[in-house]
């Protein structure tokens, strides 16, 4: 029989969400019922082990309530034969103040928690199984704890997790690091990831290794999120399968100033009307006279969506175009008199384009000091 796995990170229960104002309760609700979902579809797909690659908690400040909810539902999975697996992450470190040390997860059975920056194996003998790991543990004395990782475990199927950054060069990280050479080198059949929020592959060689990002959303940004990982080896293939979990998703939404019109925006925006969608609006470009007050257009469309928030980069455009306003021999003067010169013997069309180019470039030329109105 093949060994499967439910591997998940990166919850972030407890999170506050201040950013979201009146939804962030809405969306610590959320993060809570992305848990219970985990767990009824482990227990559902009837796997051998879940594995919680760190973070299920934003931080050791969480309620009894919190930390109570969470051991049910570890016994629910204690009650049906499924063991959990958890590797302290950034924000739920190892300690002496661990949140992993509550009075709630003592004595669990089914529950192994990892408490060294060493990577030390856990034995599952009657799944034919061990399980390597370790924990973050400020500060970081073991930077790389993968690097010279030696699995030569007599058991059927060799596991690894660990909450760390995947090196990226020229990029400093104040967590533990792991490599592609450091994962092709280990001799692990599977490792469970956690750290980043967006589901990524991050195989090498022989072994595979994925991060599952986050089952919902934990920042408001972008990202791969909302899954979990169902993981099935046999003796010749790993199978990972993303599972959608998550309700909420991102998008961003760039709009140019000088391209906009407060019905077009409205239009444009309401197109994407999703009550399970943040939208974030980010305006850039240089904003004409009449441009329209963006935070009027979007109040009336926040009920469409789960949140909104507004980015306004713009600036504005320049008032005159007149190359004598500008100093002699300035670039701004040299650049309009140049286009200027140019529409004497243009179309119609081509004066239009032309005068855009005047508006736009000028203001993107002066970085918004332009004499406007």
């Amino acid at each position: 029989m093949p060994l499967k796995i439910l591997h998940t990170a990166d919850v972030h229960l407890g999170a506050k969400f201040l950013g979201l104002g009146r939804k962030g309760e809405y969306q610590r609700a959320q993060l809570l019922q992305a848990f219970d979902d985990t767990v009824n579809l482990a227990i559902r797909e009837r796997v051998d082990l879940v594995l919680i690659a760190g973070d299920l908690f934003d931080s050791a400040s969480v309620s009894r309530s919190l930390l109570g909810r969470v051991a049910y539902r570890f016994h629910d999975l204690a009650a049906v034969g499924i063991p959990v697996v958890v590797s302290p992450g950034t924000h739920d470190p190892y300690g002496e103040r661990s949140i992993w040390r509550a009075a709630e997860f003592a004595e669990m059975d089914n529950l192994t928690v990892f408490k060294s920056e060493e990577m030390l194996p856990a034995r599952f003998p009657e799944l034919d199984c061990v399980v390597y790991g370790n924990a973050n543990v400020k500060p970081f004395a073991n930077k790389y704890p993968l690097a010279g990782l030696d699995a030569a475990d007599q058991s059927r199927w060799r596991l690894g997790m660990l909450h760390a950054s995947f090196e990226i060069p020229d990029v400093v990280d104040d967590t533990y690091v792991v490599t592609p050479a450091q994962i092709a080198a280990s001799g692990l059949d599977y490792i469970a990831l956690g750290h980043y929020h967006s589901l990524s592959d991050k195989s090498a060689g022989d072994v595979t290794a994925f991060y599952p990002g986050s089952p919902d959303m934990v920042r408001v940004q972008k990202g791969d999120f909302g899954n979990v990982l169902l993981v099935e080896i046999d003796e010749t293939t790993v199978k990972v399968q993303p599972v959608r979990i998550g309700k909420r998703s991102y998008e961003e939404l760039t709009i140019k100033a000088e391209d906009a019109g407060a019905a077009g925006l409205a239009a444009m925006i309401e197109s994407r009307a999703d009550m399970e969608k943040v939208l974030h609006i980010v305006i850039e470009g240089a904003r004409r006279p009449g441009y329209p007050d963006m935070e009027e257009v979007v109040a009336p469309l926040a009920d469409s969506f789960f949140h909104i928030s507004l980015t306004d980069r713009s600036w504005a455009a320049p008032s005159t175009l007149e190359p004598v306003a500008y100093p002699e021999g300035s670039p701004a003067r040299i650049y309009l008199q140049a286009l200027q010169d140019m529409i004497g013997g243009a179309s119609e069309s081509e004066k239009d384009e032309i005068t855009d180019a005047m508006q736009i470039g000028l203001a993107m030329l002066l970085g918004g000091d332009a004499p406007c109105d």
